[in-house]
């Protein structure tokens, strides 16, 4: 089924319903589903054929609903590309997907390489302002959606891959169904929530938050980039019920002053996501903070996901969450074969099912088909609790190999987060003539205590095996981070280099 059939039904519905909205214009469903119906004629129009690509060169904004989902109607493949990519980065993306449109704005136009063919439509800061805004006025308003079987592909998303080389993973419409569809399950959702795209919808975590909004009926606020302050006014100003923050955008929240939340309306009941590990008493005071609840999991771009319980007196911040054979099932593998590993012993994290992807486009090699019903291992490591939980303990090519022994950064990173007076963290590994690799780490103190690398080297040593020990430490007042507001590793390392070499230099 298209998936693109489920605002449809609510543009005939709930046609006054607000559907999307930015801090630029709002949409309600049936102008939602008219300007859809605009742009697949659009397509039709130039020619575009069943199966093609299209590609959006675009923050979250209310005209990348309308290219998704016109695109969808269409039978056309939707390729968000991740904004932040400069021309080079970008060439190698559009090379690879090779798509008939490019949708952009203004101010991204000039990183489109002047050799493109490519058809280039652009958005305006204006509302409805725009050579995209041109187009779709000369194209009819009335569009029957082309039907889909639910292995036919609806988008690309790109991910990062560990050779550098551009990786999109395909998202058919029978996994775009089951994962919105599960969510809005097991968090209880309606057409009365209203979501909040803080996360980039390049992003799985971001898209899922419109997908959610779109199967359900419910609204979606989009947020183009990270802001404390624009965050609180969608909150307020759209009663924002649900979202997804990765645990960096968590930390920036609680270590504000106070009083910027206080006029929040706590219409909140829950937060999900992920990023990288934190204490428990953060989550904590961010929920005290936003409302609701925070629900750790376990998600890939490549599907496979775990949700944590939405009761707060049942969620747990040290799991990442129960699978749900309405998406995908996950099993602990041991190495070398599909034999299941018994509870509470550590292997290579599994998925199959209707909410993961079938593979990657345009790539040769052994992962551009696979069988949706086979394992798929995914290069995650962690183990099954006796009750069926999650524990994911971190990427096997972030394993760091010291001295002949296996260090997984995120048991060192726990230990770290235990400190009462650490704020947050991160471990990663760094060249060592010695030892090959070593221990490394970066923390931060919470605000106003004093915090030293002795105390956590004491610490360290406390709970953990000698080889596991951060040999390489510093203490920094903030995490360098990515546009996405990860934790930018490789400008970590950097950090950690120039503290060492100041050290010495000293």
């Amino acid at each position: 089924m298209n998936f693109a059939h489920f605002p449809e039904m609510h543009a005939r519905s709930d046609p006054n319903a607000l559907a999307v909205a930015d801090s630029r214009m709002r949409l309600n469903y049936a102008e939602l589903d008219e300007a859809a119906c605009r742009f697949a004629n659009l397509l039709m129009n130039y020619g575009v054929e069943v199966g093609s690509r299209v590609a959006f060169y675009l923050p979250n904004r209310v005209e990348f609903a309308i290219c998704f989902l016109g695109a969808l109607k269409a039978g056309v493949i939707a390729v968000p590309i991740n904004w932040r990519l400069r021309t080079a980065e970008l060439s190698a993306v559009l090379d690879h997907c090779a798509p008939a449109i490019l949708v952009t704005t203004d101010t991204l136009a000039p990183e489109v390489p002047e050799n493109s063919k490519l058809l280039l439509l652009r958005v305006s800061d204006g509302p409805g302002k725009g050579s995209f805004w041109d187009a779709l006025k000369d194209a009819s308003a009335e569009f029957t959606s082309r039907g889909r079987q639910n292995d036919d592909i609806a988008n690309l998303l790109y991910t990062s891959g560990t050779t550098g080389k551009p990786k999109a993973v395909i998202h058919t419409h029978g996994m775009r169904t089951a994962i919105a569809g599960t969510m809005i399950d097991r968090f209880a959702m309606c057409r009365h929530d209203v979501g909040l795209a803080v996360s980039p919808m390049f992003h799985t975590g971001g898209l899922s938050v419109f997908a959610n909004a779109m199967l359900c009926g419910g609204a979606v606020r989009l947020m183009e980039r990270w802001n404390l302050e624009e965050f609180v006014d969608a909150l307020v100003q759209d009663r924002v019920t649900y979202m997804h923050l990765i645990s960096t955008v968590v930390v920036d929240i609680v270590r504000a002053p106070a009083e910027k939340f206080a006029r929040l309306p706590k219409t909140v009941r829950f937060t999900w996501g992920g990023g990288h590990s934190t204490d428990a008493e953060l989550f904590k005071e961010f929920e005290r903070r936003i409302g609701g609840v925070y629900l750790q999991g376990y998600s890939r771009t490549e599907g496979g996901i775990t949700y944590n319980l939405l009761a707060g007196e049942k969620r747990r911040f040290e799991i990442n969450g129960y699978p749900s054979r309405d998406n995908s099932e996950i099993a602990i593998l041991e190495e070398g074969s599909d034999t299941p590993c018994p509870y509470g012993t550590v292997g290579e994290i599994a998925v199959r099912g209707d909410g993961v992807s079938p593979g990657y486009w345009n790539r040769s090699d052994a992962q551009a088909t696979v069988q949706q019903r086979a394992w798929q291992r995914t290069g995650d490591i962690g183990y099954m609790g006796a009750d069926g939980a999650l524990v994911f303990i971190g990427r096997r090519d972030h394993m760091i190999k010291t001295g002949g022994e296996n260090v997984y950064p995120n048991e060192v990173l726990r230990v770290i987060l235990e400190i009462p007076e650490v704020s947050d963290a991160v471990v990663f590994d760094m060249p060592d003539d010695r030892f090959g690799q070593c221990v490394a780490a970066l923390v931060v103190p919470k605000a106003g205590v004093h915090l030293t690398e002795a105390m956590v080297d004491a610490a360290c040593r406390a709970a953990l095996a000698g080889f596991k020990i951060p040999r390489r430490l510093a203490i920094v007042d903030e995490l360098p981070k990515l546009g996405s507001q990860k934790v930018d590793i490789a400008a970590s390392r950097k950090l950690l280099q120039d503290f060492q070499a100041k050290g010495a230099a000293e």
